[in-house]
């Protein structure tokens, strides 16, 4: 059956018995109707807008704010706008949109009956920045290290604080900014309560209304930020950007410290021209290392700090470096390092997280180059040459993503005894792809799994796929599978980094099937070492 859109007038006819009636379109198009929310006590005037393809959620506004109520409200603006849903956070069905407004309609209804007992006011929390204003500051500061803080405005609504410079310009280079060169005095005050519009006059404009609110808030805050303060008018300080680090949310203000004293009469005191500047409200945006790496991995581990060093910059290890950067290595003191003696050439271009502009160049260097460019700031290292050869210093984790087994073999008898090692390849043409992390003596390492006796005990098919070769001569061997699968092998890699980080690396050998014409053998389980092992056997 084919879907035909629901007809305007019937969803016009639809609102009429709900009590709306049309008024107009908007400067967007969208059609304006006016009727009522209706309420247990009482019916509150409204407006509703529909979007004219029907394909969006109404919004819905007061007319006017229920009188006797303070300016803010939880999912309330000033102007009479009701926020009863988290837009994206639901799905409109366009299918059936009269159903959907009604639906939307009760929703109203009932965020403003909550709204207006009292039962939302600690959504005023989720809120504040909604509130707060739209001057915008770029935090760059390593919070777990001490320190001063340098800050600089652009001018106009944006401002950046940082305790690295070298890090930070590297940051801003990469969208085509530098550091500027107005610089502004700074400082930071911590406090354990969030910040929450609780004042009928919101926001403050001055620094007395804000300091006043503060101290409605946690009154220790209010008065260090006010002793700073007045610190700075004293000495002169011209400019004074304040960062509020409150739990989930960073905010602040800028003041100029203007002396000239406002009014006619006695000549105020330094503290009562203080407290008569304006104030400019500052919504703070994390572009610190750690944030990046722990924005999305809420209660998990990162690799921040931690050295990670990386074997194969090939299809696998070109992604899976990537994903190590975004997970915060080569961060906070930590260091990425690259082995790979190859080059990009153009027969890698297909399935290469590198492209054209790296072509010829040293896949170990290149990954380098690129890592800085996605995640300026980076130590991120390369090694040229053979990984035998090679000096890879202290390592808390060794990635081997070559995919040769008997390189992977010599680093296990090399390595695996000292740092956690974790290997990852393609099997046969993309059939499947594996990874396999020995972090403790007793775990099977890559080769105890792969020879006589356990080979066909942990195999991922009944019957194993054939290995295809393409190419040209004896030097322009490989074997062909997607970059997707080679995408997979590293994010399959990257699941079990993060196991390990978290203490959960169990199972330690992981197995994602690609080819699914055929039936897998292999369960994801944490083989034992087999004790003849020459590559891991003590």
């Amino acid at each position: 059956m084919k879907f035909e859109k629901v007809a305007i007038p019937d969803l016009t006819a639809a609102l009429h018995q709900r009590g709306f009636s049309y008024l107009k379109r908007d400067g967007r198009g969208w059609m304006r109707f006016a009727g009522q929310l209706r309420l247990k006590a009482k019916n509150y005037p409204c407006e509703l807008a529909v979007s004219p393809a029907l394909d969006e959620f109404p919004r819905v506004w007061l007319t006017p704010v229920p009188p006797g109520r303070p300016e803010l409200q939880p999912h309330l603006s000033a102007s009479g706008y009701l926020c009863y849903l988290a837009l994206g956070s639901v799905i409109f069905d366009f299918f059936d949109p009269i159903r959907q407004t009604m639906v939307c309609l009760d929703r109203a209804e009932q965020v403003l009956e909550d709204i207006l007992a009292g039962k939302m006011v600690e959504d005023l929390a989720e809120e504040f920045h909604i509130t707060w204003g739209s001057n915008w500051c770029m935090l760059d500061v390593d919070e777990r290290r001490p320190g001063g803080l340098d800050a600089y405005t652009f001018g106009g609504k944006t401002s950046i604080v940082t305790d690295d410079e070298t890090r930070t310009h590297a940051k801003l280079e990469a969208f085509g900014l530098g550091l500027p060169k107005v610089e502004l005095s700074a400082f930071r005050v911590r406090t354990k309560v969030r910040p929450m519009p609780l004042q009928e006059s919101w926001p403050p404009k001055t620094v007395q209304t804000f300091l006043k609110w503060q101290n409605t808030l946690d009154p220790r805050c209010s008065k260090k930020i006010e002793q700073r303060l007045m610190e700075m008018f004293r000495v002169k300080a011209t400019r004074v950007l304040v960062l509020i680090d409150s739990p989930q949310v960073q905010y602040g203000i800028e003041v100029d410290l203007k002396r000239d004293p406002a009014g006619a009469g006695n000549k105020p005191s330094l503290r009562e021209i203080l407290y008569r500047l304006p104030v400019h409200h500052i919504s703070v945006c994390r572009i610190d290392d750690p944030y990046l790496a722990e924005r999305n991995l809420p209660g998990s581990k990162t690799l921040a700090g931690l050295k990670v060093g990386l074997v194969g910059c090939g299809t696998i290890g070109g992604y899976l470096a990537e994903m190590l950067a975004k997970a915060g290595a080569g961060t906070v003191g930590g260091k990425l390092t690259l082995v790979d003696m190859g080059s990009l050439e153009p027969g890698n271009l297909g399935r290469h997280r590198l492209g054209f502009n790296a072509l010829t160049k040293k896949k170990a260097e290149a990954m380098c180059e690129e890592l800085k460019r996605v995640a300026p700031g980076i130590d991120a290292v390369a090694v040229v040459g053979d990984v035998k050869d090679a000096n890879l210093g202290p390592l808390d984790l060794l990635i081997d993503a070559t995919g040769e087994q008997g390189l992977t073999d010599w680093l296990t008898w090399q390595y695996a005894d000292k740092v956690p090692f974790l290997s990852t390849w393609v099997e046969g043409a993309g059939a499947a792809v594996r990874a396999l992390m020995k972090a403790k003596p007793e775990l099977a390492c890559a080769r105890c799994v792969s020879q006589p006796p356990l080979k066909d005990q942990y195999r991922v098919f009944d019957v194993p796929p054939e290995v295809i070769m393409k190419g040209h001569g004896c030097e322009g061997l490989y074997v062909p599978f997607p970059a997707a699968a080679s995408v997979q092998a590293a994010a399959l890699a990257m699941e079990m980094v993060q196991a390990w980080l978290d203490g959960a690396e169990s199972p330690s050998f992981r197995t994602r099937v690609l080819d699914q014409q055929r039936a897998a053998h292999f369960k994801d389980s944490s083989p034992q070492r087999y004790e003849g092992c020459p590559a891991c056997a003590t």
